[in-house]
């Protein structure tokens, strides 16, 4: 049996832009075989919002000059899924995750991630749960963790 590890990071708070670039670096020496084990990133950011690949120009509700004025940052990256807010005393994960030391399933990873989510609120006394057709994680009919992936090769990057 292989010895797989996941190496785990605090990394405070730290801007957006400053953590997409950490990602994509270690995303490459995943890749590569440079970094051998599995990653995950964990940070708060200040207030900052990302577009994913599926993002609808009406689900953002303010202007990108308004959300400049009150100090929200504004990217579009390369995960999957729509707009999502990351804000301080948010806990965001990043998964430097090789899916080819695990299974090749993007599908099958996205529930793996829903699962330690729902494990993880369990053990605070939380009840959390799926909602069928949907990724992310939910708390009484409302969700309370969003999900976006992006994989290369194998490779993924951004999380939760």
């Amino acid at each position: 049996m292989s010895s797989r590890r996941l190496l785990v990071a605090d990394l405070g708070v730290m801007p957006f832009a400053d953590a997409l670039a950490l990602q994509r670096t270690a995303a490459l020496g995943r890749l590569s075989g440079a970094i051998a084990d599995d990653l995950l990133l964990l940070v708060e950011h200040p207030a900052v919002i990302t577009l994913g690949r599926s993002a609808k120009a009406g689900n953002l509700l303010a202007s990108p000059d308004l959300l400049a004025a009150r100090g929200v940052e504004l990217f579009e990256v390369e995960r999957g899924g729509d707009i999502t807010f990351h804000g301080p005393g948010q806990l965001v994960g990043y998964p430097i995750v090789d899916l080819t030391q695990h299974r090749e399933d993007l599908h099958w990873y996205l529930r793996q991630l829903e699962e330690v989510m729902i494990r993880s609120l369990s053990a605070c006394g939380i009840r959390a749960a799926r909602n069928p057709g949907k990724t992310g994680v939910w708390v009484a009919g409302r969700k309370i963790a969003s999900i976006g992936v992006h994989a290369r090769q194998w490779v993924t990057w951004h999380g939760f």
